[in-house]
């Protein structure tokens, strides 16, 4: 063999051997640990992982024990409020959590402008010259007539223009009167717009959500502020039909709601305030509303389960004794929000002044 017939073979050797190397350390086997006669491979134990939580639970196993229908208590009043135009929002006294009383005023729109059309509607309203002026018109109209006919000496024509004139004037004078009328009923239309600027609570309970801030825009789809009253909670289930019918459940009814709290669940006496009179030909249910007193002021949403036959005796621990509702709505918060109303009224739409700020300058103190 020649010397590079040599040198080629052992580049090719050395070629086969590396890659030889390279395949044995991919596919080396890893060690073992040893067995050990009598005792079992050890093994590795799995991750910590949890997983899911069980599907039951303690609530679901005594909402199944207590039987009924599942239902989840909600405010007995509910409410989103939102004015019905666009505006600003100029003042905001309601406050989240805060009770209320009804009538009581929570929120104000910018209502400078409508505030000033209202005093010059007024002015306008209240205006009595025309009307004097039209009668001083029609009495001498009238004196002028009754002179010519005195005088004897007049023409046809003379006689007629000033008859004319005179009817002329009592029909000036009536107009002036209808116009006046026609004044005072923009004026009322007017004030009723106004109300519109002031969002007042539409009964008894507690500001739930301030949706916007002082100086926001907002259009009328825009809500505002949520009010809600819990002293009574209402569920809706959907039983039975054929349960609701043996049982003759109608208006004034009972129930019994067992409702989940945290410590352990409560089971209070209700009363049917309505039933549907519509069932649902699929699920073969219809609603039911419930209402019970909520004197202990548990939270709304809370799940529960209803039903209209008496449990047994063994969930007689767990129900709660019958108590009047209380709402402990300050007065005197209503008498604030009642007089700073007064107040507004009176100086922005009644046609005083304000340290003698003229009538809808925002310039002047609300306090």
């Amino acid at each position: 063999m020649t010397t590079r017939t040599l040198a080629g073979t052992a580049a090719a050797l050395l070629a086969a051997a590396g890659l030889c190397r390279g395949a044995a350390s991919d596919n080396q086997i890893q060690p073992t640990s040893p067995v050990v006669a009598g005792k079992a491979p050890a093994t590795i134990a799995p991750p910590s992982n949890p997983g899911p939580a069980a599907v039951g639970s303690e609530w679901e196993d005594m909402a199944k024990a207590f039987g009924g229908s599942k239902a989840d208590t909600k405010p007995s009043r509910d409410v989103v409020m939102q004015f019905t135009f666009a505006t600003e929002i100029r003042e905001i006294t309601a406050v989240g959590g805060k009770k209320v009383k009804k009538g009581e005023v929570l929120m104000r729109a910018r209502d400078a402008d409508v505030a000033a059309g209202i005093a010059s509607q007024r002015d306008m309203a209240e205006n009595e010259w025309e009307i004097l002026g039209t009668e001083k018109q029609s009495q001498l109209a009238q004196f002028k007539f009754d002179q010519i006919k005195r005088s004897g000496t007049f023409s046809p024509q003379e006689y007629e223009e000033a008859k004319i004139s005179a009817e002329v004037g009592v029909v000036q004078y009536e107009a002036a009167k209808r116009r006046k009328l026609q004044e005072g009923l923009k004026l009322k239309t007017a004030e009723a717009q106004y109300l519109r600027y002031w969002l007042e609570a539409p009964f008894d309970g507690i500001v739930e959500e301030v949706m916007v801030e002082v100086g926001e825009g907002v259009t009328e789809q825009t809500k505002v502020l949520r009010m809600v009253n819990t002293d009574k909670l209402w569920l809706d289930p959907y039983a039975k039909t054929t349960e609701t019918i043996k049982l003759a459940v109608k208006e004034g009814s009972p129930a019994w709601v067992l409702v989940d709290m945290p410590d352990a669940p409560k089971l209070v006496r209700g009363r049917v305030l309505y039933v549907s009179p519509v069932a649902d030909s699929v699920s073969q249910t219809r609603r039911v509303r419930v209402e019970i007193d909520n004197p202990q002021t548990w939270p709304a949403g809370t799940q529960a389960m209803v039903r209209f036959t008496e449990p047994s005796g063994e969930w007689e621990k767990y129900k709660v004794a019958a108590t009047a509702a209380q709402s402990a709505f300050p007065d005197t918060a209503t008498r604030a929000a009642r007089q700073l109303r007064s107040e507004v009224e009176d100086r922005w739409v009644l046609g005083t002044t304000v340290q003698g700020a003229p009538v809808g300058n925002e310039g002047g103190s609300l306090k």
